[in-house]
């Protein structure tokens, strides 16, 4: 049960990051709903994983396992980020706050959003696995197999033109002081395009993780073939 709350929350929290990238789509209250909003599930979701956090310095430490230790910090750093820059350059929900704008809280919160949205889609790919290596059984062998593998890289081609197209690099590294949105691109297109990078940063992150794992498995049977 808990696990599957868990579930729920990420799921829940995806969209509503995603709904979240595309200020200009919602009004300015509803946006700093949806970001309070986003920020008691992500407190919430810590506290489900309380157990995660006691046990950091705990057992073995492998690459795989220190990956994940890292972007789940670098995610909750972004979330505070994205939090405390919230509130300063709130216009609605903490305007009786008398906080007077600034560049540095619209910059904190260009740079929090974008990295936590990236970290957000890597710390989904680390967490695909099970679910993707049902998937890859059921197609393999199947008379579908091939068309799977051309989807898998079609969205991960789409993500990747995606990321480029909505010049997301650009607020990764503050390249311009300021966040460009094309008004006149449909909401719809919008989402459609921010759900593939997400999709797309997941895949790569299975993928490499998956070829990693599957080759550090065969050197130790090898090793432990040649020791025998």
């Amino acid at each position: 049960m808990k696990e599957k709350l868990k579930k729920i929350l990420d799921i829940i929290m995806i969209i509503l990051f995603i709904i979240l990238m595309g200020y200009y789509t919602t009004d300015n209250i509803v946006h700093e709903i949806l970001g309070i909003t986003i920020f008691v599930l992500f407190i919430i979701h810590n506290i489900l994983n309380i157990r995660w956090y006691k046990g950091i310095f705990k057992g073995k430490h492998n690459f795989q396992r220190t990956f994940h230790i890292i972007i789940n910090l670098l995610l909750f750093i972004a979330m505070i980020g994205m939090m405390i820059s919230a509130i300063m350059i709130s216009y609605d929900v903490f305007n009786f706050l008398n906080i007077p704008a600034n560049t540095f809280g619209e910059r904190l919160h260009r740079l929090s959003t974008s990295w936590g949205f990236v970290l957000m889609s890597i710390h989904a790919g680390l967490h695909i696995t099970g679910f993707m290596n049902k998937l890859n059984k059921k197609m393999k062998n199947n008379t579908f197999e091939y068309v799977y593998y051309f989807i898998l890289v079609i969205l991960i081609a789409f993500g990747i033109y995606s990321f480029i197209d909505a010049r997301l690099w650009e607020d990764l590294f503050l390249v311009n002081h300021f966040k460009f949105f094309d008004y006149n691109q449909s909401p719809i297109i919008f989402y459609l395009k921010y759900s593939s990078i997400v999709i797309s940063i997941s895949l790569i992150i299975y993928i490499i993780f998956s070829v990693i794992i599957n080759k550090l498995k065969n050197r130790k049977e090898k090793n432990t073939c040649k020791k025998i």
